[in-house]
């Protein structure tokens, strides 16, 4: 619904239409800024793996895996949520829901 009022607001439309020209440099910037964040998140989960693999048959091992999981999870959830807010598609080669 909000889409529709902004859809049908002519000051909205023009601002839109001024700004046409700086959107798809700025896309393409927060696109690369999102996805080299994602993979450095992503890097420093795999050397936390590293760290941790001494305690693989520890009471530990559960923890620091479930540590990773909701991190994993995390970074999912903020890339997606950062896609969404400046409109960009999933990444190519990512699967989609």
């Amino acid at each position: 619904m909000a889409e529709n009022t902004q859809a049908t607001n002519p000051f909205m439309k023009m601002f839109e239409d001024l700004n046409a020209p700086l959107c798809g440099p700025l896309k393409q910037a927060a696109a690369q800024w999102i996805d080299t964040s994602a993979e450095w998140a992503h890097k420093a989960l795999e050397w936390n793996e590293k760290m941790t693999a001494w305690a693989k048959e520890t009471p530990l091992a559960s923890v620091f895996a479930t540590q990773r999981s909701l991190a994993s999870q995390a970074i999912e959830n903020s890339t997606a949520l950062a896609r969404s807010l400046w409109r960009i598609g999933p990444k190519t080669g990512e699967k989609t829901e």
